[in-house]
């Protein structure tokens, strides 16, 4: 049976701006970023709290992890998930009412819980992506664009508040870092100020509105910063294995020249924000969003580590210790995990949909292209030729090619649009050439 969640300020359709406002917050996703929310919203906000699982097999772990000593954190938070309401796998339990939506799950599942949740929003609700890679935008405002109510607010974190790892799924998650600020952004543009006030609070660290999605993608740190460490300890790797003791640390052993190529991808990034800015007149505001990874590792972890270079941010930072995902092939004998996010979500989520941009505003990104290259040929995926998109792996992924938009002009018209008031028209055949 659905909760009735039913309040006043809902009724009036927009319940951010209403005095002693008591949230209900629903958060879809069972990894580490949804096991660190349950447990800082439940310290930091006067909230209901209700977890959507993807599955029934989920649901009933993460049910079974709290019904012992409940959920808590260990590290920079240390502190118990105790205003959780209900788990669930069924999305009729848990979404109607709810005030807050957040979506926490990797890029791929993004559609895909989209769909799940999409009949029981209501206009009321505002829907966030911790984070939003990508494109999130485009994909959000097309699956919810395919039902006849009202839409809700969406907006997204451009990266998630904390670096986390779960320990024991319902039971322990590990808190390694707390982020000194996060930037949003919105669609309506006008309620992402009220919406980073609200989160702010919930989240424990400073949450920055911007003008525009588009920051958010351009801007993504991960993107930068993921594929070029992989990139730098394993692009010779030719299949031989490591013993445990010999798995690389992904951070503190950065090399300069890792720092060099982290650097380089932010800097081709930049080079498409001052394109698009500059081609669209000023229409498209991106700044608040996208700033060099260096100045952005200052800002964000400069408290926690030295930041003389970016380099040396990685070595000295407060993630420091985190070894390379790999994958054990027999006992105490691995190979590197090139399936883990940092390829399989940062690339085709990131970097690509940074190159997509960059055809748009007709700039060119050889380090870019050279990371999504190395990392198509070790996951198998073609997402460019001859620097360009290609149809193959790039169809099914929420960038402007795949809603109709191959122009500066119609980039503009799309976001300029939406700013105002959220709604899309139904996604047209890709343009990508096949």
């Amino acid at each position: 049976m659905a909760i009735d969640r039913t309040h006043d300020a809902a009724s009036n359709g927009w319940p951010f701006d209403a005095a002693g406002w008591r949230p209900s917050i629903t958060i879809c996703g069972s990894g580490n970023g949804a096991h660190a929310l349950s447990v800082v919203a439940s310290q930091n906000a006067d909230a209901d709290i209700d977890w959507l699982a993807g599955s029934e097999e989920r649901a009933r772990l993460l049910r079974r992890g709290l019904s012992g000593n409940g959920l808590r954190s260990t590290g920079a938070v240390a502190a118990r998930a105790d205003r959780i309401r209900r788990i669930s796998a069924d999305p009729a339990e848990v979404i109607p009412g709810a005030d807050l939506v957040l979506i926490l799950v990797p890029a791929f599942a993004h559609g895909r819980v989209l769909r799940r949740i999409a009949p029981y929003l209501s206009e009321g609700t505002a829907l966030g992506c911790m984070p939003a890679r990508g494109g999130f935008e485009f994909e959000a405002t097309e699956v919810l664009a395919s039902g006849a109510r009202e839409h809700p607010t969406i907006f997204g974190l451009q990266t998630l508040p904390w670096s986390t790892r779960v320990t024991r799924p319902g039971e322990l998650v590990h808190i390694g870092a707390v982020k000194r600020e996060v930037v949003l952004a919105a669609l309506p543009t006008s309620r992402a100020a009220a919406i980073a006030e609200r989160l702010e609070g919930m989240l424990g660290t400073h949450v920055n509105p911007t003008d525009s999605f588009l920051g958010l993608t351009l801007g993504n740190p991960g993107q930068s910063i993921h594929p070029a460490l992989m990139y730098g300890h394993f692009r010779s790797w030719r299949g031989e294995e490591y013993d445990e003791h010999a798995i690389p640390l992904l951070y503190a052993q950065a090399t300069h020249e890792m720092g060099e190529l982290v650097g380089r991808l932010s800097h081709e990034a930049l080079a498409v924000t001052r394109q698009l800015e500059a081609g669209s007149g000023g229409i498209l505001n991106l700044r608040g969003g996208v700033i060099p990874i260096h100045a952005w590792l200052r800002r964000v972890y400069g408290h926690l580590c030295e930041t003389s270079t970016i380099a040396a941010s990685f070595r000295t930072g407060p993630i420091k210790a985190r070894k390379a995902p790999m994958l054990e092939v027999r006992p105490g004998k691995f190979v590197p995990n090139f399936g883990y996010r940092y390829l399989s979500e940062d690339v085709p989520f990131g970097l690509v949909a940074t190159h997509a941009l960059a055809e748009i505003a007709d700039i060119k990104t050889p380090a870019i292209d050279e990371v999504i290259t190395w990392t198509q040929s070790v996951l198998n995926r073609n997402y460019i030729a001859g620097g360009r998109l290609q149809a193959a792996d790039t169809s099914e992924l929420p960038i402007p090619q795949n809603y109709g938009i191959t122009n500066l002009t119609e980039l503009i018209d799309w976001y300029s649009q939406r700013a105002a008031t959220f709604g899309v028209s139904r996604l047209r055949e890709p343009a990508i050439p096949r």
